[in-house]
């Protein structure tokens, strides 16, 4: 569907339509356990921007979503994250979840995820999936590839359901390599081929995350001279 004919459709009749029904999921208990967990996550994260980056715990994550863009009506419908300690990946500390989105998902969408229509009714709602995702990465720095994309569709969705503000504390790996790689296209899957990091299927999100995790690895082991999360990126804008 072309942009313009989804803002239209969204403001006629899909913007009315995930209101309704955010109002109804809003009375479940499963809202109040998301907003506490948004409250709990957020809290965890404290001081964590200056630790020393060997000491502390990401959590590398990715997101498939059925669109770009959250304000028009797109959602999340899968969620998947590894955590790395002291430099190496945590294969045992994996995290995947499915998301049931609230409108139709495009068919294309649908092939591309591997995520069918029928997989995606049985999911459980947003509001169940972002507890248990920021429930699992309670204690540790965010990281995404490119944090511009996961970490704002996050904030945005989370404000579209009027769930506490979700403002958190994160690493863009993106701006890592671009900082590394001047000049150079930094995507994910460039970076797989540049470091020589064994291909997954791709835009399955756990897929995604281990990938970006490994090429965070090679990003961070080459910033020997970096003391603090927070001088990992001093370009990152402040909030």
């Amino acid at each position: 569907m072309p942009d313009d004919i989804k803002v239209i459709k969204y403001f006629l009749w899909d913007h009315y339509f995930l209101k309704y029904h955010i109002k109804k999921m809003a009375q479940l208990p499963s809202y109040s356990t998301a907003s506490q967990s948004i409250e709990d996550f957020l809290t965890s994260q404290q001081g964590l921007m200056k630790q020393p980056v060997a000491s502390c715990t990401f959590t590398i994550f990715d997101l498939e979503t059925t669109g770009f863009f959250p304000a028009i009506g797109d959602e999340i419908i899968s969620i998947g994250a590894i955590k790395v300690k002291n430099f190496k990946i945590q294969y045992d500390e994996a995290f995947y979840t499915i998301v049931k989105p609230i409108g139709r998902i495009p068919k294309g969408i649908q092939d591309l995820t591997g995520l069918s229509e029928d997989i995606l009714n049985k999911a459980e709602p947003f509001p169940v999936g972002i507890s248990k995702f920021l429930d699992f990465c309670k204690g540790s720095i965010l990281v995404a590839h490119p944090a511009t994309f996961d970490i704002e569709f996050l904030k945005t969705t989370i404000k579209l359901w009027n769930l506490p503000n979700f403002s958190v504390n994160y690493v863009d790996s993106h701006l890592l390599a671009n900082e590394q790689f001047q000049g150079l296209r930094n995507y994910l899957d460039e970076l797989v081929v540049r470091f020589g990091i064994p291909e997954r299927e791709r835009h399955h999100a756990l897929n995604d995350a281990i990938m970006t995790a490994e090429v965070f690895i090679k990003l961070i082991e080459n910033f020997d001279q970096i003391k603090s999360i927070e001088e990992l990126q001093p370009n990152k804008e402040k909030e």
